[in-house]
């Protein structure tokens, strides 16, 4: 197995896609300082999943991607693509020839392959284990590790041995089973804190319920006392209820009868009143008709009366009118006497005159003597009308007396019948009393009833309470119980004690029952999740151990295998001398240093701190020689580990790289001449444009 084809593309100095064609023997790799040589080896370890950008010289990962040159823009991507013959079928797939590649965005995203497939950074960690190909093995090995080498850090050496010992799949098992013990430990911490936490909160609500117990069973002892008291209320409600109930049947019936009976009565009380009316209105008639006929006597006799005074005043005023003529003719008699007297004196003329007013006195005295005789006409008239006036009262006397004897005759008639209008009333009011006095014992019947009904309802009242406050309490399906002996006062005095008891336990969390179930069935849980913790606390120790004793045996093995090659090459490297490797803790070989004793021939000292830079590489050199005589890698990448050297040394080194390029593929980057007449193929890698490569190949065969 070896590499066969790299092609880069955007990789740091290398813009343009480059194809690198490897051979199976020593490729070497030339070129002046800063043309981007070992940009050749980065971009295989960064292919085979480097992740520390320290080891690719870059301070991010972006930097590896073509951050562009003199009139050539930077690109957005990079790609490195390797080919691996696996025609001895070393990795664990079907292919005689494998592809891995890495492609880094400048936006940091990555992508890996195999065979052109993406794939995880795992899978291709995966497919290189324990075949020396991985990025940090001894595969690649660069001048500045020749130094980590020999002075061990960072762990590098006892890494080389643990990579040619195949225990790095133990250790990375074991760091699998160390983390998920340390996860498992937390997690185990954790749960008893959890535990503890829960353990508490069940005390605490172990007493909350004791309490709630406690209420429930005074709660339902409470309940069985309210049920059997509100059956005694209830039925000491029935006994008063039945008996009025009785009562007030009879009462009904006896009030239906007085009722019948009133009704009797009241038919004969309204027609005796009917009667007493009829009576009365009769009387009232005959009391009309007599005053009709008084009223008529009154008329006639009041006419008559006006009649007769009439006519006698209009005689009489005639008559005053004739005495009053009299009187003045008396007076003009008078008058004309004493004219006569005068007339003696007169002459002739006036004497004739005044025989013209003689002849008037004489007929003055003739209507006078007429006049006298005509007053006592008038006289003569009075008087007889005045006797024909009591001859008429006379006669109105007797239409008087017949109108008078009618009204006697009605009064009599009429007195007949006040008595039997009194009759009536008395009658009637006998009736009328007799109704009152029934009217009184029925009122008095009837609040007896409505007394009855009035208790009965307050009864059926608070009885309905009763069954309402217990359905509320309790629900439609409680039954109340038929008791026989009970003492509702005893009963009372139990309930309010139950109660002063449940009052006393004071307040109560009603979901502690289902809280305590809940806290209980999660302790038991977290209970179960700690005994499960253990267990695997306890097979992650067993595997961890197991692990250990395979690691340790197979790690024995390839050291003290190592350990002889060492021996051998230190003295074929310096031709003579003597070199070890001893282990600082061999109880415990996984973790423990490594340490290394360098004596060149002719020297004394130990110490590697005091060999020069050529012995130290040497050094270094024999230890990867002797670990690639336990496990040679397919190939071995060498970045100018043969700077420190001379001539001489060069030359021991060059035949150990041919010796051993038999079996592994060799890519040397060099600018020694006699390193470089020891590779079958050459790269030139020139910078024709400042910071962009660009490659040359040169096959000797």
């Amino acid at each position: 197995m070896h590499i066969s084809k790299l092609e880069i593309f955007g990789f740091k100095s290398f813009a343009k896609k480059e194809t690198v064609v490897f051979d199976s023997g020593i490729t070497g790799i030339v070129g002046p300082n800063g043309c981007g040589k070992t940009n050749i080896v980065d971009a295989i370890r960064w292919v085979l999943g480097e992740q520390k950008t320290k080891r690719l010289r870059s301070s991010k990962m972006e930097d590896v991607i073509f951050n562009g040159a003199s009139n050539v823009k930077p690109l957005g991507l990079c790609e490195v693509f390797l080919t691996i013959e696996n025609n001895k079928g070393l990795l664990p797939v079907e292919y005689s020839e494998v592809e891995i590649g890495r492609r880094l965005y400048r936006s940091g995203e990555s992508e890996y392959f195999i065979n052109r497939n993406n794939c995880r950074l795992k899978d291709i960690s995966n497919l290189f284990v324990d075949t020396g190909l991985t990025s940090d093995a001894y595969s690649v090995i660069e001048l500045n590790m020749i130094e980590q080498i020999l002075s061990d850090k960072d762990d590098s050496r006892r890494q080389m041995f643990e990579e040619a010992a195949g225990v790095n799949k133990y250790k990375a098992k074991r760091r699998s089973a160390l983390k998920k013990f340390d996860l498992n430990s937390r997690d185990l911490e954790r749960i008893d804190d959890i535990i503890l936490e829960i353990e508490i909160q069940v005390k605490a609500l172990d007493l909350q319920l004791k309490r709630f117990k406690r209420h429930e069973k005074l709660t339902s002892e409470l309940k069985e006392l309210e049920l059997d008291l509100a059956s005694a209320r209830i039925t000491d409600l029935e006994n008063v209820i039945l008996p009025l109930e009785e009562m007030l049947k009879k009462k009904n019936k006896v009030l239906q009868k007085t009722t019948s009976k009133k009704e009797v009565e009241s038919v004969e009380f309204d027609n005796s009143r009917e009667a007493y009316l009829k009576e009365k209105e009769s009387l009232a008639t005959m009391k009309a008709k007599v005053d009709k006929l008084t009223e008529k006597l009154l008329s006639e006799i009041q006419e008559k009366n006006q009649e007769s005074s009439k006519g006698v005043g209009l005689l009489e005023d005639e008559l005053q009118k004739k005495i009053n003529q009299l009187n003045q003719f008396d007076k003009d008699y008078i008058k004309i006497v004493s004219n006569q007297d005068v007339t003696k004196n007169l002459s002739d003329e006036s004497r004739e005159k005044f025989k013209n007013k003689n002849y008037t006195v004489i007929e003055t005295d003739k209507k006078y003597e007429k006049l006298k005789a005509s007053i006592q006409d008038y006289k003569d008239k009075i008087d007889k009308y005045r006797k024909e006036q009591e001859f008429d009262f006379s006669k109105m006397d007797e239409s008087i007396k017949k109108i008078q004897d009618q009204i006697n005759s009605n009064n009599l008639d009429l007195e007949k019948k006040e008595n039997d209008v009194n009759k009536a009333f008395i009658k009637m009011e006998s009736i009328r009393a007799k109704l009152d006095s029934d009217k009184f014992s029925k009122d008095d019947l009837f609040y007896e009833i409505k007394e009855a009904e009035m208790k009965i309802a307050e009864s059926k009242i608070k009885k309905t309470q009763i069954e309402q406050n217990i359905i509320e309490k309790f629900g439609d399906d409680i039954v109340l119980r038929d008791l026989k002996d009970y003492n509702i006062s005893d009963m009372v005095f139990r309930v309010e004690k139950i109660k002063r008891s449940i009052d006393s336990i004071g307040p109560i969390n009603w979901a502690v029952k289902d809280e305590h179930e809940e806290k209980t069935a999660r302790l038991n849980n977290l209970l179960e999740q700690k005994a499960d913790l253990v267990d695997a606390e306890n097979n992650l120790k067993e595997a961890i151990k197991k692990i250990d004793i395979v690691a340790q045996d197979q790690f024995f093995d390839t050291y003290n295998q190592v350990k002889e090659n060492f021996e051998t090459m230190f003295t074929v490297f310096f031709n003579g001398g003597k070199g070890s490797i001893e282990l600082s803790d061999p109880n415990d070989p996984l973790n423990s240093d490594i340490n290394i004793f360098a004596q060149p021939p002719g020297k004394r000292n130990n110490s590697l701190k005091m060999l020069s830079a050529g012995e130290k590489s040497l050094t270094a050199i024999a230890l990867l020689f002797s670990i690639y005589q336990y496990k040679p890698s397919p190939f071995c990448i060498l970045d100018e580990i043969d700077a420190p050297l001379d001539d001489i040394n060069i030359k021991k080194f060059t035949d150990v790289i041919k010796d051993y390029s038999k079996t592994t593929q060799f890519i040397m980057v060099t600018h020694n001449k006699l390193t470089m007449e020891s590779a079958d193929c050459i790269y030139g890698v020139t910078a024709e444009k400042q910071g962009i490569s660009k490659l040359m190949s040169i096959d000797f065969s």
